[in-house]
């Protein structure tokens, strides 16, 4: 009985993901990794690096990926700073209908930010600028 709990407890820890609201995607079977979180709200800590990954399957080819990062602050939008915007630097492009797309993105938290909480918005733009992944996390900066 013992050895079935071990199981299960591995089992849990090697598919964790984190809880995210979709806002859109046209990619299906999207996952969402931040790492250090698996259940909103994420605590982000400033002057950190943290790995936000996507698993997906590609709904459409596309050449590139954009990367659209934005916080929502009070219900007004700002543009994550510092965030690399290309997506292919992060996973192999381009990108085919029905592939299977892992894109994992290295988020350096500034100590510049303020502690405040927010709503982070990460979207992976094709070449028609549909989202394949669009995810809402809210999130705290400590």
């Amino acid at each position: 009985m013992r050895g079935f709990f071990l199981v299960l407890l591995c089992w849990a820890a090697a598919d964790a993901s984190t809880l995210f609201q979709d806002c859109g995607s046209v990619g299906s079977d999207v996952v969402l990794n931040v790492e250090g979180c698996e259940v909103p709200p994420c605590q982000l800590k400033r002057g950190e690096v943290v790995d936000v990954n996507f698993k997906f399957t590609a709904s459409k080819d596309s050449a590139g990926l954009k990367i659209k990062a934005l916080a929502n602050i009070g219900g007004i939008e700002f543009p994550w700073v510092g965030i690399d915007t290309d997506g292919c630097h992060y996973t192999s492009c381009p990108i085919s209908a029905g592939s299977h797309v892992d894109w994992t993105l290295p988020v350096e938290i500034l100590t510049e930010y303020p502690a405040i909480s927010l709503v982070v918005t990460f979207k992976l733009l094709d070449d028609s600028g549909s989202s394949q992944t669009c995810a809402l996390l809210p999130a705290t900066l400590i």
